[in-house]
């Protein structure tokens, strides 16, 4: 398994904590409310390299107090996680959150931004 699979397996195992609902780049059957994830790598230096890390916490309704109680989880679990296995060493820093329209006046979605640190492991 690659470094990246290593690293979107590991998040989305950690996101699984907070949400049975979580997919990576797809929407995932309209199961409410859900969480799904992208990374864009956006650097190379000092032996680790960097990610970009969009999250989106997405509900159907008028009520919005699931999707930010869920991004209120997301943020909280996400900044300053450190992670260390076999295969890969991250850390993780939370950026910004913001809501975002949809053509649905019904879905209600939170946009967050984290940047990741995947680090070299030593001896590779």
């Amino acid at each position: 398994m690659s470094k990246t699979e290593s690293l979107r397996a590991a998040l989305q195992s950690l996101l699984k904590t907070i949400s049975t609902t979580v997919s990576y780049e797809s929407v995932p059957i309209k199961t409410y409310p859900y969480l799904v994830f992208e990374l864009e790598e956006v650097g190379k230096f000092d032996g680790k390299v960097q990610y970009q890390l969009e999250i989106n916490a997405v509900d159907y309704g008028t009520d919005s107090s699931d999707v930010e109680e869920l991004s209120d989880a997301v943020q909280e679990l996400l900044h300053k996680y450190y992670h260390l296995d076999e295969n890969i060493q991250f850390s993780s820093y939370q950026g910004i959150r913001h809501s975002v329209k949809e053509d649905d006046p019904k879905i209600i979605r939170r946009r967050m931004l984290f940047e990741v640190q995947l680090h070299e492991l030593k001896g590779e």
